[in-house]
């Protein structure tokens, strides 16, 4: 933090790296992998962008922007590779939070609370403000790790690059 104050440049923007096994006390270069519009549908996209993500982030995660609402302006942050199915298990660990992202046999992506129905392999996905999605049957779920606020856009490996070139360092 102190060279940071002296080079005038945010403390979480030193020694960042792209390798997931770098320096475990310096932010996480975290891809962004889309954005959750205004109705809680996540649209997955591929992206050159990445965030200052914390040092406590596992590895693997990625960034969703959020766009609108109270929380718009912050990252919903997932492990991209640890889908899971639909159990009774996770369904009790969702509490009383949306706590999932769920992706659907019909190709879509949600953020929303997940309630089973009556009928097996069928779930209804609620929201507080948003209108309820009947029966759905779910391909994948994947855990919200945490959020992030969206502090600092990190340069891309091909900006860095030029920046090399540029310098000659």
């Amino acid at each position: 933090m102190e060279i940071a104050r002296v080079l005038c440049v945010p403390y979480e923007l030193l020694g960042f790296s792209y390798e997931p096994d770098a320096y475990a006390w310096g932010a996480k270069a975290v891809p962004v992998a889309g954005e959750i519009t205004t109705n809680d549908e996540v649209r997955f996209a591929e992206l050159d962008r990445f965030v200052a993500g914390g040092a406590h982030l596992p590895q693997g995660c990625v960034a969703i922007d959020v766009k609108a609402g109270k929380m718009r302006g912050w990252h919903l942050i997932y492990r991209k590779n640890a889908r899971q199915t639909m159990s009774r298990k996770l369904l009790a660990e969702q509490c009383n939070c949306e706590r999932f992202l769920v992706h659907l046999i019909n190709g879509t992506t949600w953020w929303r609370y997940i309630q089973p129905s009556t009928t097996n392999d069928i779930y209804h996905l609620h929201s507080q403000y948003l209108d309820t999605i009947n029966d759905v049957r779910i391909a994948w779920v994947s855990e919200v790790v945490g959020f992030e606020f969206a502090r600092y856009e990190l340069p891309t490996c091909a900006q860095l690059e030029e920046e090399t070139d540029a310098t000659g360092l």
